[in-house]
């Protein structure tokens, strides 16, 4: 079972029209068939239960035995934000009883204990995102959370609570978020530097350049030798959905200057890191102008990377006189990944996209 879900999570990922499906084609292409494999009958409306009625409301799908929910599960397609949904999915869940609940849109995968004590957010057990995490280790939990065998047993409502409590989780947690405060100011992340600048202004009446934040974070990683710790706030889920492991992550584009591009064979010399963005972007709204409006489905947790509405951008460009806007206020790390995305979203390979620095810089 391990290595047929562990297949199937990998194809998902690999599928590049995946940002464009609608809820439906989540549910039949991505649902039902990793529920397929985890042991449930998809054909028997006595194991799975779609619509299921509460009151006049309904839940996507129930997974029954034996005439008895056991498992809730709401869907959504991938450009939605889980957390305005998951509110409503474990009030559903309390009021039936229903001790496990899932929250996806194909690609992140929310799990709740709903008859926990505390916040929608802490009964939130574990979350798999297809993208981001081993797909072995998402396969041992789905198993774990998710067959039909551990459901039936109760071991499934067994190995939850044990996620929810474990010492295990805090030992994963305390492993991972030194690595993941060092990826985050070695690599700021577009929201992380905005957070900044708005705060400096806030405190100081004087707004900084990304150039100057992106230096600070660079200066703490070098200087650093404990995490600093984050201040909470809400985790919200990730947008932008494209098969990131088959993606090189970009590097080391920053404290460098462009030197040329080279896109599907053409060869182009931007004078700045905003330039590539707006370079990559007019030459593909020009070999897909007919359906150039999917570039509207890429976004961040909280941004907005390509728009019909220029005021929803901090920093935006016109692509070709056209009507679509793109968001330039990015490093150039982030240039370089928003570039890779819009490519890759219109059936291009990573390879076709070269970016070339100017030697003196390295």
């Amino acid at each position: 079972m391990k290595d047929i879900l562990i297949t199937a999570i990998d194809e998902i990922c690999d599928n590049k029209s995946l940002v464009m499906l609608d809820e439906a084609s989540i549910k039949t292409s991505v649902l039902l068939r990793l529920l397929s494999i985890l042991g449930w009958d998809i054909f028997n409306i006595n194991e799975i239960r779609p619509e299921y009625t509460i009151e006049s409301k309904r839940v996507d799908y129930s997974l029954r035995i034996n005439n008895v929910n056991k498992v809730f599960i709401e869907v959504k397609r991938p450009s939605e934000n889980l957390e305005q949904h998951q509110e409503q999915l474990l009030n559903y869940s309390f009021r039936e009883g229903v001790n496990l609940s899932v929250l996806t849109n194909g690609i992140t995968w929310w799990f709740y204990l709903p008859l926990q004590e505390g916040s929608w957010e802490q009964r939130r057990f574990y979350a798999a995102d297809f993208l981001e995490q081993d797909s072995g280790t998402i396969a041992d939990r789905f198993i774990g959370l998710l067959s039909k065998s551990n459901v039936v047993s109760g071991t499934a409502l067994n190995n939850a609570k044990e996620l929810y409590t474990s010492r295990k989780k805090k030992n994963i947690l305390k492993d991972t978020l030194p690595k993941a405060w060092d990826k985050i100011i070695t690599d700021p992340d577009d929201l992380l530097v905005e957070l900044l600048i708005e705060t400096s202004e806030k405190l100081s009446g004087f707004r900084p350049e990304i150039s100057d934040v992106e230096h600070f974070l660079i200066n703490i990683s070098k200087n650093t030798q404990t995490p600093i710790p984050m201040p909470p706030r809400s985790i919200g889920t990730i947008q932008t959905i494209l098969p990131k492991r088959s993606t090189p992550q970009p590097n080391g584009y920053i404290n460098k200057t462009v030197h040329s591009i080279e896109l599907a064979g053409e060869t182009f010399y931007p004078r700045s890191w905003k330039e590539v963005l707006t370079i990559v972007s007019e030459k593909i709204y020009k070999r897909h102008t007919s359906d150039f409006n999917r570039c509207l489905n890429l976004r961040g947790s909280k941004m907005v990377y390509f728009s019909l509405n220029p005021n929803e951008l901090s920093q935006p460009a016109n692509i070709s006189s056209s009507k679509y806007y793109v968001e330039t206020k990015f490093n150039a790390n982030s240039i370089v990944r928003r570039s890779l995305d819009l490519i890759r979203l219109f059936g291009y390979n990573v390879g076709d996209l070269k970016v070339n620095v100017n030697e003196n810089n390295c």
